[in-house]
């Protein structure tokens, strides 16, 4: 056997346990510094390391067909440092925060926690795309009066357009008690706004 036919064989082979290498952390492929960022950013109780990358998370998630990088995989390439990948995904923007996935680790990884982390970090380096502006115009209806006016937001992504035609959709929630045809306000205003700012400290 010739050493370029030893060497190919070994691109092959699985790692122990017949776990694949695209699912492959150790020591030496950990990036601490991504690491920290994303703790830094909300991610501190997400036990990013304890990832055994068992796929728990993939299997449960609602939006994972419609991913390019699947929750599993986005873990893996936050622990190895891969963040220019990461940041040009569509995950990052899919992501429902529906908690599916954190309620499924059986090592009590929170991967909806690294993906808002991944997220809040992403918008502080400045990435734009229509995710972005939609994602900054939801927080900032809700920073004003703790609740959301759908109609508002509709305006504010895409103008009158965007409230037209969406307009049956919105029809359809009101007559059904699911949406508000006028903007509400919550029953504490003093308390939310306490919240926000205990956010921020």
């Amino acid at each position: 056997m010739t050493t370029t036919t030893k060497i190919d064989r070994k691109k092959k082979l699985k790692c122990f346990f017949g776990i694949k290498k695209d699912r492959q952390v150790d020591g030496d492929t950990i990036n601490n510094k991504l690491l920290d960022e994303i703790i830094a950013e909300g991610g501190a109780n997400a036990n990013i390391a304890a990832c055994m990358q068992c796929g728990s998370c993939t299997g449960g998630c609602p939006s994972a067909e419609q991913m390019d990088i699947p929750p599993r995989t986005l873990i893996l390439m936050i622990q190895r440092g891969e963040w220019d990948q990461v940041l040009q995904s569509k995950t990052l923007w899919l992501c429902s925060s529906c908690y599916t996935c954190t309620s499924r680790c059986p090592r009590g990884v929170k991967p909806s926690d690294v993906i808002e982390a991944a997220k809040a970090l992403a918008i502080r380096e400045g990435i734009k795309n229509d995710s972005v502006k939609f994602n900054t115009i939801f927080v900032d209806l809700i920073k004003q009066r703790g609740i959301l006016f759908e109609p508002e937001l509709m305006y504010k992504y895409g103008g009158l357009k965007e409230v037209i035609d969406q307009a049956p959709l919105g029809i359809k929630l009101t007559l059904t008690g699911k949406m508000s045809p006028f903007p509400d306000q919550i029953k504490d205003p003093k308390s939310f706004k306490q919240a926000l700012e205990n956010i921020k400290k």
